[in-house]
């Protein structure tokens, strides 16, 4: 099967997404007013950064994320009225090694995909993914149990005010990477 119908269709999702998003009534004539800059941007790198967290913040033990091949890219496809990012769009290739650090296992994974990043006014967030993103949920969230999932396929994210994200649309795998981390025998690489 060819994955770029199902890419096509993400992206001419997104963009009536963002039509519907950014232009709110009356924003046309606020708009009239500024020349809007030249959309979308150039394509920049975007970069990872590794991680650690604590035990029992994720996983039952310390979760270690490092950054093993990066070539991210981000553009802005929507400003609002003050210049402000209102919708965005990152691809490109993403390995990271996850570990153990009870036990030093490791494993890869590759995170490569298509994000489209809605922000909104009141600090809101919602990611519409194509491909693979690694989320930790924290102890604390309240929408999610704690874990860390590797989700491939198509997804939808909100990331509320409270900045706690919550998947609310997944169609494709889920890889539970605490337990694949757990399970590892001689803790793992």
């Amino acid at each position: 099967m060819n994955p770029l119908p199902r890419t096509a269709a993400l992206a001419a999702a997104a963009t009536a997404a963002v039509t519907a998003l950014v232009l709110p009534a009356g924003t046309a004539q606020a708009a009239a007013a500024v020349p809007p800059p030249p959309l979308p941007g150039p394509w920049q790198p975007y970069h990872a950064k590794p991680f650690t967290d604590a035990a029992g913040d994720v996983c039952d033990f310390a979760l270690r994320g490092d950054v093993v091949q990066d070539g991210e890219q981000i553009r802005t496809l929507a400003v609002d009225a003050a210049g402000t990012p209102t919708a965005q769009e990152i691809t490109g290739p993403l390995v990271l090694r996850f570990t153990d650090e009870a036990t030093g296992g490791s494993v890869d994974r590759d995170l490569a995909g298509t994000a489209w990043l809605f922000h909104h006014a009141d600090g809101s967030q919602t990611w519409v993914v194509d491909g693979h993103l690694g989320l930790g949920t924290h102890a604390a969230n309240p929408y999610q149990a704690r874990g860390y999932a590797v989700l491939t396929g198509g997804l939808v994210l909100s990331i509320g005010t409270d900045h706690y994200p919550h998947v609310t649309a997944h169609a494709g795998p889920t890889e539970d990477l605490c337990a694949t981390l757990a399970s590892l025998p001689g803790g793992g690489r």
